[in-house]
């Protein structure tokens, strides 16, 4: 695998800031929606009614957990009120926002001294949404990864009884079938964190395409730092949802993509009622181009914002739908759902320009 190549997948992952809406998107329904989020912090635990006012609206709106805090932001929390933050920044402690009073979001969040990568991007399909043949990559995919033996997952293709697995890279030429659609590396050829990172390909016995994907491990020092972070995450006193909520914004301002989904996938297995939860998956699949998982995702992020009665969660969530129904030629549904994004963030009532 030629270094260019992983360094391209690499560069595309890696950007500074948060959008709550794709570009491409935020254009189609005007100028209503927010696309200059610099993310700062995510409230993960709330014990009453807080508000949140971003710059670019005009009014207060009621906070729900999950919620992005951004540069510019201001909280309004009354009397007796307990809402927390994980912010972004992974040197940074918890911040429990003041009560009784209104409080600027980087009083209590800094801004990240350096970039983080993100996942929330225009969704731009590469492969036949259609084609079910071929065992397209779950994991490792387009991510670094902390574990030097990492689960090798993969999508089940009909008809076929067994798979061929490589994984290729300096001083690794690995080879295993199984009649499963995961394996476990078994590490006896130590993966190392090297600059050309590996190549995992996935060749179903039913004579189609292999699947491939590029992955990389960090190295020593930036492993060491992540586990210090997320053992103070796992000290705190939270949730199932808030934990995984704020190890999965750690693991994806890292590109550990694979990390961030396995805690994700399982905060859902258990049942998750967390809009946040789903929508960050939704954001995670569309990056595999795992297109079923993608539309699952969204649909029920914006089935819980709606139950909340979040308006942002419930534009943001319908604008990612009516830009995944685009790339996928189904126009109609692209305007229905960008329709219901566009007036969503009607009725945060913006500052008109």
């Amino acid at each position: 695998m030629k270094r260019s190549i992983w360094i391209t997948f690499f560069s595309l992952a890696l950007t500074c800031g948060y959008n709550h809406v794709p570009k491409t998107t935020a254009s189609e329904i005007g100028s209503v929606a927010s696309n200059s989020c610099v993310a700062v912090g995510r409230f993960i635990s709330i014990q009453g009614k807080v508000q949140l006012k971003r710059q670019e609206w005009s009014d207060y709106h009621p906070v729900t957990v999950g919620t992005v805090l951004c540069v510019g932001d201001s909280l309004r929390s009354p009397k007796d009120v307990r809402a927390v933050v994980h912010c972004v920044a992974p040197e940074q402690d918890f911040w429990t926002v003041p009560d009784g009073m209104v409080s600027s979001a980087v009083n209590g969040c800094r801004p990240p001294k350096e970039p983080i990568h993100t996942i929330t991007g225009p969704l731009i399909p590469t492969r036949d949404p259609l084609a079910r043949n071929i065992p397209y990559i779950v994991s490792p995919h387009r991510t670094w990864l902390l574990n030097d033996k990492p689960k090798l997952r993969w999508q089940a293709v009909s008809g076929a009884t067994s798979y061929v697995v490589h994984v290729i890279g300096p001083g690794v030429n690995w080879v295993t079938e199984v009649s499963t659609t995961e394996v476990v590396y078994p590490g006896e050829l130590p993966l190392k964190p090297v600059a050309e990172g590996y190549l995992l390909v996935v060749e179903a016995d039913n004579g189609a395409s292999p699947a491939k994907a590029t992955f990389a491990l960090l190295d020593s020092n930036k492993v060491t730092r992540v586990r210090a972070a997320a053992e103070r995450i796992s000290k705190q006193n939270l949730s199932g949802d808030e934990k995984a909520l704020a190890l999965g914004d750690l693991y994806v301002g890292k590109g550990l993509i694979a990390q961030a989904t396995e805690v994700l996938e399982a905060a859902a297995a258990k049942g998750s009622q967390t809009a946040a939860v789903y929508y960050m998956l939704g954001d995670l699949y569309a990056r595999g181009e795992l297109f079923s998982q993608v539309q699952e995702n969204y649909l029920k992020a914006f089935q819980l914002a709606r139950t909340a009665k979040d308006i942002e969660g419930q534009a943001a969530a319908a604008a990612r739908l009516g830009e995944f129904y685009k790339a996928l030629g189904k126009p109609d549904q692209a305007s229905s759902w960008l329709k219901e994004a566009k007036e969503k963030y009607k009725l945060l009532k913006p500052i008109s320009h």
